[in-house]
């Protein structure tokens, strides 16, 4: 083989592997996920492999950016609803479909004032 072909080789090669390093599990295929749309098969296909299964919820999660999704399906392997929490944020959207809506009631703050003592 002359230089140029393998050059050409190489280059082949890290593209493909580049290509392949493409992070499925983000916040904006997440959110390509419909409920009552999306089965089991177009959830792999746009998240990837789940981080762990149980019958019918599968964990996704990201501890680089501190960033999980929880997805639960029906019966019949479609997408009855779906969670994402982000702990940097704390943002969490969604909920399990087996749990009772949350209360509604009042919202309370509660604001704290802080000093910093320098030395």
């Amino acid at each position: 083989m002359n230089r140029k072909t393998v050059g050409f080789f190489v280059a082949l090669t890290a593209l493909a592997l580049l290509a392949g390093c493409e992070r499925k599990f983000t916040h904006d295929r997440f959110d390509m996920i419909q409920a009552g749309v999306d089965d089991q098969e177009d959830v792999r296909h746009i998240l990837g492999k789940p981080a762990s299964e149980l019958s019918d919820q599968w964990f996704y999660d990201d501890l680089d950016d501190h960033y999980s999704a929880v997805i639960y399906f029906d019966d019949s392997g479609r997408v009855q609803n779906k969670e994402w929490m982000d702990s940097v944020t704390g943002e969490w959207e969604g909920r399990s479909p087996n749990t009772n809506p949350p209360p509604k009631g009042e919202v309370r703050e509660r604001h704290t004032k802080t000093r910093r003592i320098d030395d």
